[in-house]
């Protein structure tokens, strides 16, 4: 009968563990489906588990400095809320509502992760009782830890300070509610620390890798297997700063992962539209693509008023070949700088090689910093890897000081990686600093934004709907609503 519940649970679409027992009852569907096979147990992972329906990091694309305003005679709805975002307003949500607007994208994300971790939840807890090899279900169960792993990874750095902030200790702060099972109850889960939160995606993406380990199949770009586990695991050692982690998940994904894409023999098939852009299943080094598209067209961002910064697209030199590839320069056509990342028809975000020489990269050059020598030419043969693929003629790079070298690897990072979901993350580890947006508004007048260094905007708060379903959340700190200044 439970079971019959959890499923009718997942296909109804309910609120999951921050929801009261009693609306999970209330909301029932007559579809009812009972996994018994680890077939079943698969296909309800990969209809329930994985995310190519709901988006997982819409909010942070307007929020960073890789965006800017633009031009434009007429707002919608849709892009009156991203007005909010950009302009950092800690009431957006109530924003979206007063509109009468619904977009997935934007105000649901935080129950779109937590239905995508319900999944994996039962899948975790009730997998060993399915009628199937054990070898099959380890891999079914390191796909959920997998995959649980990484939406925790994306809930604590939108709604929780940073593991490193040294203003707020990982031990004490607060994080998100850790639900592991696939049981719901009345009073709500409260929100675990940080360092909680971290230590479970941490043990998660752990036993995941040991589970790969024991079948290393590349099971294709649209499945969590081996190499992503451990790219992933690299991502999440990095936010904690635990560098040798670091070092070694990054190794041993780069034994299996696909070379890099040579951009120096590499065109797309498209300018407009590319089916083999950087965001593809078709692009060489991709290793595992998800997730519902948060950015709308191929060369648009996010809707016409806003558009990629020139701070970004003028960092890029005269021989980076990811102008071209990655974005592309404004043109008759299209009047401003634009992206193409990715074609119409694909996903939000790719798992790529690039992440993983840069992810040990950093790690190499962090304990350079520290005395280590030999870190120090590793992190930079790591980039030169990298770079010899991405610029024509290139020079390639000689030690230099760790505090130059690290500042280097941070602008090469956020050009390789732009509008895939890092730089907010990134931005907030590297200690939250002042940004500042230029609002233009349909008549042409700019209002300029300040975020002030750990600002409390660097933290989302959590949305109205979860507040009201969980009695025992503690609301973020919420700065006052921001006002602009005329230019």
């Amino acid at each position: 009968m439970f079971m019959n519940k959890i499923y009718t649970f997942l296909l109804g679409g309910c609120m999951l563990a921050l929801q009261s027992c009693g609306d999970f009852l209330e909301e029932v569907s007559q579809d009812e489906f009972e996994p018994k096979t680890t077939e079943a147990f698969r296909e309800l992972l990969n209809g329930e588990g994985y995310n190519f329906s709901s988006s997982v990091n819409p909010l942070t694309y307007m929020m960073d400095d890789d965006v800017e305003s633009v031009s434009t005679s007429s707002w919608d709805d849709i892009q009156r809320i991203q007005q909010e975002l950009y302009t950092w307003q800690p009431d957006f949500y109530s924003f979206q509502d007063e509109e009468g607007t619904y977009t997935s994208s934007n105000k649901d994300v935080y129950k779109n992760l937590y239905e995508l971790i319900m999944a994996c939840n039962i899948v975790n807890e009730y997998i060993d009782g399915s009628q199937g090899t054990d070898a099959d279900k380890a891999i079914v169960r390191a796909e959920a830890l997998s995959l649980r792993a990484f939406y925790y990874l994306q809930l604590v750095n939108l709604y929780a300070y940073p593991y490193n902030d040294k203003d707020h200790d990982p031990s004490t702060a607060l994080g998100v509610p850790l639900v592991l099972a696939s049981e719901v109850f009345d009073e709500g889960e409260p929100r675990s620390t940080v360092k909680k939160v971290y230590d479970q995606i941490a043990a998660d993406i752990e036993q995941a890798c040991d589970l790969f380990g024991q079948d290393k199949t590349n099971r294709g770009v649209f499945r969590i297997s081996y190499t992503a586990a451990h790219l992933l695991a690299s991502r999440i050692y990095l936010y904690m700063e635990n560098w040798d982690k670091v070092i070694e998940h990054a190794t041993y994904a780069l034994e299996t992962a696909p070379e890099l894409a040579d951009l120096n023999n590499y065109t797309i098939d498209n300018t407009y539209n590319p089916t083999n852009g950087v965001i593809s299943r078709n692009f060489p080094e991709t290793i595992f693509l998800g997730g519902y598209r948060a950015i709308s067209g191929s060369y648009g961002l996010m809707g016409t008023p806003f558009n990629v910064s020139s701070d970004l697209f003028n960092s890029y030199a005269d021989n980076d070949l990811r102008i071209g590839t990655y974005l592309m320069e404004a043109s008759s056509y299209l009047p401003y700088n634009y992206m193409l990342l990715k074609s119409s028809s694909e996903q939000e975000y790719a798992w790529r090689t690039s992440e993983l020489y840069l992810n040990r990269a950093e790690a190499y050059i962090e304990l350079y910093m520290d005395g280590d020598q030999a870190a120090g030419q590793k992190a930079v043969d790591d980039l030169n890897t990298l770079l010899s693929k991405r610029y024509r003629d290139y020079e390639p790079l000689t030690l230099k000081p760790a505090d130059e070298l690290l500042e280097l690897y941070r602008e090469e990072r956020r050009k390789e990686l732009c509008f895939e979901g890092f730089r907010w993350f990134d931005l907030r580890r590297y200690g939250m600093p002042q940004l500042e947006h230029i609002l233009i508004d349909q008549n042409g007048n700019s209002t300029r934004y300040i975020l002030k260094e750990k600002d409390p905007s660097y933290v989302l708060p959590l949305p109205d709907n979860a507040m009201e379903h969980n009695s025992n959340l503690i609301q973020n700190e919420l700065s006052p609503r921001r006002e602009g200044s005329a230019m």
